[in-house]
C-alpha cells in the first residue's frame, strides 16, 4: 500500500521558530559587582548589581534581543564554593532586578589545574571557549528560538570574554562602553 503524502508535509511537522539576536552577558564585573570593592564575591550579601544595568539589558529586551547570562566560575574547581553556593548567589543576583530579563544563564565551575573533581579539569564550557553559548543556543532552540548569532553582542570585563566573543564571532563591547552608549 502507498501512501500519498503532498509536497512539504513535513513542513508542517517543524515548530515555528523565531529567529532574534542574543545580548549574552558575562555576570562578575558585568551584570554585579562586589558591594565591598573585593574582585571576588565572598558572600551573597556583598552582591549589587552594575549601577544602570537593569534599565541596559531592558532596552536590549524589548527591542526582540534573547537576554543570555554566561558565567565562568572556576571557585569551585579550587574548593572556595560549592555549586550550591554559586546557585545561591545567581539567585541573589536575579532577585535584585525588580524583574530579571534574563531568558537563559549558564554557569561555568570548571577550572583546569584546580583541586576538585571533576571540576579541575580543561573544559569547552569555560570561556573563552563557546560552550556555554552553545548550551544557551540548544536551550533557545528547545523553547522555539533560532539566535541570529550576525546581530548579537556579547558584554563583559575581561579578556577572556572579549576572546570567547571572538571565537563565536559575535560583536564584543566591554562593559564600560556598553554602559556610556546607546
Amino acid at each position: 500500500m502507498e501512501i500519498n503524502q503532498p509536497k512539504n508535509a513535513g513542513a508542517n511537522l517543524l515548530p515555528a521558530m523565531k529567529f532574534m539576536p542574543a545580548l549574552c552577558l558575562d555576570f562578575d564585573g558585568t551584570v554585579r559587582r562586589t558591594k565591598s570593592g573585593k574582585p571576588f564575591i565572598n558572600s551573597a550579601d556583598d552582591i549589587e548589581l552594575m549601577p544602570g544595568i537593569e534599565s541596559k539589558i531592558w532596552s536590549y529586551r524589548d527591542e526582540g534581543f534573547l537576554i543570555i547570562g554566561v558565567s565562568n566560575q572556576g571557585s569551585v574547581a579550587y574548593g572556595h564554593k560549592l555549586p550550591p553556593e554559586i546557585d545561591y548567589e545567581l539567585n541573589v543576583t536575579l532577585g535584585l532586578f525588580e524583574r530579571s530579563p534574563f531568558h537563559i544563564v549558564k554557569m561555568c565551575y570548571h577550572m583546569e589545574g584546580g583541586s576538585v573533581e571533576p571540576y579541575c579539569h580543561r573544559s569547552l564550557m569555560r570561556k573563552p571557549d563557546i560552550g556555554m553559548l552553545v548550551m544557551a543556543e540548544y536551550d533557545a532552540y528547545n523553547a522555539g528560538y533560532m539566535i541570529d548569532w550576525k546581530h548579537s553582542l556579547f558584554v563583559g570585563d575581561r579578556p577572556e570574554d572579549e576572546q570567547c566573543a571572538k571565537n563565536a564571532g559575535i560583536e564584543f563591547r566591554h562593559i564600560d562602553q556598553f554602559l556610556t552608549n546607546d
